[in-house]
């Protein structure tokens, strides 16, 4: 990228879609060991979470507010890995929940100690207060119905 100073766009989704971008970098180099990437573990880290029952594809999407389509191209290497697994709703055939397998929850807890260094490094970078500060502002807007 070199030192070249890039004109500020007026426009926020450019410049989220552009910081997503490198703090997704910075979060799959630390996560290359365990052959994940930062997309993977966040689905994983969803399924991690003590629920009455695991979410269907539909809920599970909206949790991690994408569309079912791109929640299908990031489940597909989970499933063939055996780190997630797709079953009939007890009550409703028609339905599949989610699974994270035994082996998809060893893989998230041993994936956890590379995301504790990426964390590290992104406050480093970022300093504490101000990580702290754009995680709080980017959850409200991440979980705001007006948008």
């Amino acid at each position: 990228m070199g030192n070249r100073v890039a004109q500020q766009s007026p426009c926020y989704c450019s410049i989220l879609r552009k910081a997503v971008r490198r703090v997704s970098t910075l979060y799959d180099a630390h996560l290359r060991p365990s052959g994940l990437k930062s997309t993977q573990l966040a689905l994983l880290g969803e399924l991690s979470q003590h629920r009455s029952e695991p979410p269907t594809v539909n809920e599970l999407a909206d949790y991690l507010v994408m569309d079912r389509s791109t929640l299908g191209h990031n489940l597909r290497p989970l499933l063939r890995r055996g780190l997630v697994a797709l079953e009939p709703d007890e009550t409703d055939g028609r339905t599949r929940r989610v699974i994270l397998t035994v082996k998809g929850a060893a893989k998230c807890t041993d994936a956890e100690k590379l995301w504790r260094k990426a964390q590290q490094e992104y406050e480093s970078i970022m300093g504490k207060t101000a990580a702290v500060a754009l995680r709080n502002a980017l959850q409200k807007l991440a979980t705001s119905e007006a948008l």
